[in-house]
């Protein structure tokens, strides 16, 4: 018969009560929550002109894969959206975040 002898005792872990949550606020979920409704438009908008037009969609792919980020962000701008916005992208696609004070719409488009 085997004994098998840890090197190091076992002691049982103190015993913690579970961590208090704070308080529940949900006016700024749904005040979150209608700042992303309100862009919404604006990334309906960004997809119809992107689907309907090859070359904005050629212009835009051009630009990225040259690293000329202004050039990319003015096109995006073109296309009519009123939100502030951030661009990034890389070999396989086109992150377009939509920015307001309480949340963010992400439009993650690939394009390889």
């Amino acid at each position: 018969m085997h004994y098998v002898y840890l090197c190091c005792p076992i002691f049982p872990a103190p015993f913690r009560s579970p961590a208090a949550f704070p308080p529940i606020h949900a006016e700024s979920l749904t005040g979150s929550a209608k700042d992303a409704a309100g862009m919404l438009g604006d990334a309906q908008l960004l997809l119809q002109r992107l689907s309907a037009s090859k070359e904005l969609a050629r212009r835009i792919l051009t630009a990225a894969q040259s690293s000329d980020i202004a050039m990319v962000k003015r096109l995006v701008k073109q296309t009519g959206i009123k939100n502030d916005f951030d661009v990034t992208f890389n070999p396989d696609g086109i992150r377009i975040s939509l920015i307001r004070k309480q949340s963010r719409f992400i439009i993650a488009l690939r394009w390889s």
